[in-house]
C-alpha cells in the first residue's frame, strides 16, 4: 500500500512509520495524551485499526505556564489546599531571559529539583552569590536572579494568613522576623522539596490534604532552622580545632569572593552570633575586620612575590575598584600598592 507523505500522520497520532521502498512496514506510536480513537496501519493484516491510546499517570506535561513573584516559567503541575498553600511546579527559564529583577510579592519556598550551572542571586545592589537549593523568601525582597538554561523547581506559596493562624496556636511560632533564607542547610527540607515536586507533577488521593500538611510541616521547619541560626544554644565554648582550619580554609579558597556571616556560620553549622563571639574571642577582632586583614596579607604577598598588575592584585583580593585597594592597601600598610612593590624589588 502505498501511503502519501502527507498522510503520515493522522488524526494527531504521535509516531513514526517505518518505510522501505515507499511501503509501510510499521508504526510505532508515543503517547498520546487523549483517550480519543487512533487509526493505525496493521501490516500482518493489511488493515486500518482503531485503538484508544491514553498518558501514563506518572507523565510530567506542562500545563501552560505560571507566574510567581513575578517570574514566569513553564506549568507542570499544581495543587491547593483550601487554607490558603498552593505547591507549584515549573520549568524553564524565568520570562525567557538570563536577568531577572523583581520583588518579592508572596510568601514561598522554592526547592531546585534542577538549576543552572551559572545560576546566581543578589539582594538589592549587592554582588551576586551562589544560589542554592532550598531559598525561602518573604514579601518586599528585592532580588535579581540569573540563570541561562532552565530551571526546574517547586514552589510553597503561602498565603498571607497561613502564618498568622499557626502562630495563633503556638505563641512560640513566629515568622514576622523571617524575610529570606538562602541555601538552606536542611535535610527534612530537602526531602519536603523533593516531595511537593513530585506531589504537584502527580497528585495522589486527597491532594489538597497532602498539599496542607505539607504547608505545615514546612513552616514549622523554617521557623525551627531560622531559630537555630539566630540561637546559641548548643554552642557553649569556643570553636573546635576542625571548625579554625575550615573556616580558614574556606576563607583563603574563596578570598576574592564577597563572604558574608550567614554563609561562614551554615559551614561550621552554628549561629552568626556565636561565629561573630568565637572569632572574636580567638582572632581578638570582628570576622569582618579579620577577613579584611587576611585580604591585605595576601595582596602584599602577591605584589611582592608575583608581577601581576595591581588592578589583577585587587580583584583578588575581593576589592570592587583599584582606587578602593589602594585606599585600603595604604591605610593598613602605610604605602600604595606600587610604593609597597617597588621597595621589596629594592629590598630583594
Amino acid at each position: 500500500m502505498r501511503f502519501p507523505k502527507h498522510q503520515r500522520i493522522l488524526d494527531g497520532v504521535s509516531g513514526r512509520l517505518r518505510m522501505v521502498a515507499g511501503r509501510i512496514q510499521a508504526v510505532d506510536f508515543g503517547i498520546v495524551p487523549s483517550r480519543t480513537p487512533r487509526l493505525f496501519w496493521r501490516s500482518r493484516t493489511r488493515r486500518w485499526c482503531s485503538v484508544s491510546i491514553r498518558s501514563p499517570p506518572d507523565l510530567a506535561r506542562s500545563s501552560g505556564q505560571v507566574e510567581i513573584n513575578g517570574l514566569r516559567s513553564g506549568l507542570l503541575g499544581r495543587v491547593a489546599s483550601a487554607r490558603g498553600v498552593e505547591l507549584v511546579a515549573t520549568q524553564g527559564v524565568p520570562n525567557d531571559k538570563f536577568e531577572n529583577t523583581f520583588e518579592t510579592a508572596t510568601t514561598v519556598l522554592g526547592f531546585l529539583g534542577k538549576m543552572p550551572a551559572d545560576a546566581a542571586y543578589r539582594i538589592g545592589h549587592k554582588p551576586f552569590q551562589r544560589l542554592g537549593l532550598l531559598n525561602f523568601s518573604a514579601p518586599g525582597i528585592s532580588l535579581t536572579l540569573r540563570g541561562s538554561t532552565p530551571f526546574t523547581s517547586a514552589v510553597c506559596i503561602f498565603s498571607p494568613g497561613f502564618f498568622k493562624d499557626l502562630s495563633e496556636t503556638d505563641v512560640s511560632l513566629r515568622f514576622d522576623a523571617i524575610d529570606f533564607l538562602i541555601d538552606i542547610g536542611s535535610e527534612r527540607l530537602a526531602y519536603l522539596g523533593r516531595t511537593m515536586l513530585r506531589e504537584a507533577i502527580k497528585p495522589g488521593f486527597a491532594s489538597s490534604v497532602f498539599a496542607e500538611a505539607m504547608g505545615m510541616a514546612i513552616a514549622l521547619e523554617i521557623a525551627r532552622y531560622d531559630r537555630a541560626l539566630r540561637s546559641d544554644e548548643g554552642y557553649r565554648g569556643g570553636l573546635a580545632p576542625w571548625q579554625i582550619r575550615r573556616l580558614e580554609s574556606y576563607v583563603r579558597d574563596h578570598l576574592s569572593e564577597q563572604l558574608s556571616l550567614n554563609e561562614l556560620a551554615r559551614l561550621l553549622g552554628i549561629s552568626v552570633r556565636h561565629l561573630s563571639r568565637t572569632v572574636k574571642e580567638a582572632k581578638g577582632m570582628s570576622v569582618h575586620r579579620w577577613i579584611a586583614e587576611y585580604r591585605v596579607s595576601e595582596a602584599r604577598r602577591l605584589l611582592a612575590e608575583t608581577d601581576l598588575p595591581v588592578h589583577e592584585v585587587a580583584r583578588r583580593s575581593a576589592f570592587q575598584s583599584t582606587a578602593a585597594f589602594s585606599t585600603a592597601f595604604r591605610a593598613a600598610s602605610g604605602f600604595t600598592p606600587n610604593e609597597f612593590r617597588r621597595l621589596n624589588m629594592r629590598g630583594s
